[in-house]
């Protein structure tokens, strides 16, 4: 019933939770998985037959080597760069290549990647680093886009969260500033 789905980092997945993903996926959600995913089952044991293993058909993409960043490195992308890990993907047939690496041994290779439901609802989108802040805002702001999700509240400003709780009778809403700056946001609730 979701119209998101974030897979972060889910390293240690089940068959069955897994299919959980893909079937989102073919329900129509759009679904986001990062790096360093379904790379084993529940027993800690590797899957084979290439990475990210459970997710791997899924995203239509195979991740032929992982280059792990350190804690300063950071990997340039065509349009922000990459922190903490970077990984060489292959785009399989039906993947569009969104986002690729734009200095060093992966120059070229796709960074972020979409596979478009078989009935052209829902996608897989696929992450093989970390980006930078803004850029990830961006393409979580494409992607929420793609799913149809609206904002609680328009023009929010970023690191502003919001939340509306209602019990049938009346809402109300919650705004949570992040920031370190002052904001105003116009709303009722």
């Amino acid at each position: 019933a979701y119209a998101l789905v974030v897979v972060p980092q889910l390293y240690l997945v089940t068959d069955e939770h897994a299919g959980a993903v893909a079937a989102a996926a073919g329900a129509g959600a759009e679904v986001v998985v990062t790096y360093f995913s379904g790379i084993s089952d529940e027993s800690d044991h590797v899957r084979l037959g290439g990475y990210p293993g459970a997710f791997r058909e899924l995203l239509g993409v195979r991740v032929e080597e992982f280059f792990p960043l350190g804690p300063d490195e950071t990997v340039a992308l065509a349009d922000g760069t990459g922190t903490w890990w970077s990984e060489d993907v292959t785009a399989l047939p039906g993947t569009a290549v969104l986002t690729t690496y734009a200095a060093g041994p992966l120059s070229g290779r796709p960074a972020v990647t979409r596979r478009p439901g078989t009935d052209g609802a829902g996608s897989a989108w696929y992450l093989s680093t970390l980006p930078d802040d803004a850029t990830l805002g961006a393409l979580l702001d494409d992607v929420l886009a793609a799913a149809g999700v609206e904002p609680t509240v328009a023009s929010l400003p970023r690191g502003v969260e919001t939340t509306r709780r209602s019990d049938g009778d009346a809402s109300w809403l919650f705004l949570l500033n992040h920031t370190d700056a002052e904001h105003t946001v116009a709303a009722t609730g």
